[in-house]
């Protein structure tokens, strides 16, 4: 069924099962389903959208290999046993396929929204978000009407997720060559230039104080339809909370941008996510208001999974 007016919920674009955890945290416990679906009935989220792993070398995570779903097409079918709660993605690395820049990945993408996924992430491949194996990749996904989360870094390979330098060029090359596409921002690497005047070794992390002046993210929002963001993790929580006043103008300038997200990695309640409850916060204040609510918490989740009805 269609959404009806006054129809409210909470979606979680950015969730997790399996075993995310490396042989230094074996103390962590895995996210199974049966604790999610709980973590999801705790914080009174209704449904959450799965982002399978690990899509490319920098995320396998060894543990995660012996899991009861150690593999992308497992944590979609377990997700499709829930679907009045879990909302499947599917994944994939630019390099798959030949590591050519002219690979056709329209069989793997039939095969993805065939099973039920409605969208692609977190894409996280270590090159440039504007290789030319990145765009060809995402132009296709673009025309299977699959958004697309995706995982940033700092520049220098070796690391989890697209590199990219202060400023953010490479993604906006991305974002003009693949206009079609619906790109989900995510990551340290994305959410650090939400002001200006970070370091190289900021870009990779968390950067704190006040907001002197916007970067690159409130720009390329402005500049570029097809780019979204997505709040979760600390990356977008440290954002959104290291200048109050700042973001409070941001979350109602692109409130038609913004998805609500958690990305919780752990089965256990140490790394649970403060998100949900700072924005609930803001508008018991009136610094954002219902509308504005509801958008990132739903709204904008519906209108960019153009596959997905309720």
């Amino acid at each position: 069924m269609n959404i009806m007016e006054g129809f409210r919920l909470i979606i979680d674009m950015h969730a997790h099962i399996g075993d995310l955890r490396s042989p230094t945290n074996l103390h962590r416990k895995p996210v199974t389903v049966e604790s999610l679906i709980a973590r999801l009935d705790e914080e009174k989220i209704d449904l959450a959208a799965v982002l399978p792993w690990p899509p490319c070398p920098e995320a396998v995570t060894f543990p995660g290999l012996f899991s009861d779903y150690p593999d992308i097409v497992s944590q979609i079918r377990t997700a499709l046993r829930h679907p009045d709660r879990l909302i499947p993605f599917g994944n994939a690395d630019p390099r798959w396929g030949g590591n050519s820049a002219n690979t056709d990945f329209s069989w793997l993408l039939e095969k993805f929204v065939e099973m039920g996924c409605k969208g692609m992430g977190e894409v996280s491949a270590n090159i440039y978000f504007d290789d030319p194996r990145a765009v060809n990749f995402f132009k296709q996904c673009g025309e299977w009407g699959l958004p697309v989360t995706i995982e940033s870094t700092g520049p220098g390979e070796g690391h989890y997720g697209f590199i990219d330098d202060v400023g953010s060029p490479h993604l906006e090359r991305l974002l003009m060559k693949s206009p079609d596409t619906i790109i989900i921002g995510h990551g340290p690497g994305f959410w650090a230039d939400i002001g200006d005047g970070i370091t190289v070794e900021e870009k990779s992390g968390y950067p704190k104080g006040p907001i002197r002046k916007e970067g690159a993210v409130p720009r390329l929002l402005r500049t570029y339809p097809n780019l979204y963001a997505d709040i979760s993790a600390q990356s977008g929580y440290n954002a959104l909370t290291r200048d109050i006043e700042f973001s409070i103008k941001f979350l109602n300038e692109f409130q038609d941008r913004l998805l609500f997200g958690t990305d919780v990695c752990f089965g256990d309640k140490e790394g649970r996510t403060n998100h949900l409850r700072f924005l609930r916060e803001l508008l018991l204040r009136g610094a954002i208001n219902r509308e504005v609510f509801e958008k990132i918490t739903y709204r904008n989740a519906l209108k960019v999974m153009k596959r997905y009805d309720i």
